[in-house]
Parts: structure tokens; sequence; C-alpha cells
């Protein structure tokens, strides 16, 4: 922790900001990265099976329009990435 504390002083000195307001600004960026590569990956589960919402991608399994494996899997994939989404966003 000292280490991170001494990188965060440094840098912050170097940027001319104070050490909250740079660990502040980096914590928003990864943050917004975070929520860009979820939701990139939703939408990419979303296009490939043609859904808009997990109880869409489960009836087709169930109706075994898709492969039971790995869409089942894909499935929890893709509701934790909705809820990561939501934790997020708040």
């Amino acid at each position: 922790m000292r280490e991170s504390s001494q990188l965060i002083e440094k840098v912050s000195r170097s940027l001319g900001l104070s050490p909250d307001e740079l660990v502040e600004r980096d914590l928003r960026e990864y943050l917004k990265a975070r929520l860009r590569a979820a939701r990139a990956e939703i939408h990419k589960i979303e296009a490939r099976y043609g859904v808009k919402k997990p109880d869409d991608l489960e009836q087709r399994i169930r109706e075994g329009r898709v492969e039971d494996h790995p869409t089942w899997v894909e499935l929890i994939e893709y509701e934790n990435l909705l809820d990561q989404v939501k934790k997020i966003q708040r």
C-alpha cells in the first residue's frame, strides 16, 4: 500500500493534481472502460443469438433453437455482465 501511495504522490505532483483528484479521475476512467467493455460483450451475445434480454436467450435454449452448451454458459455470462453494468452505473 505504501508503494501505491508513493506512486500516486509522484504522479499527482507531475500532473499538477492533488492525489485525491488523481485517484478520483483514474477511478472514473477505469469504471467507464469497464462499462464499455461489458456493454460490448453484451452486444456480442445479443447479436449472436438475436436476443434483447436474458429471458429471450433462455427461452431459445429451452425450445431447442440453440445448442444447450455453450449457450447456458453464455447466458450466465450475459446475466453477470448486465449485473456488472447496473453496479457500475450506481
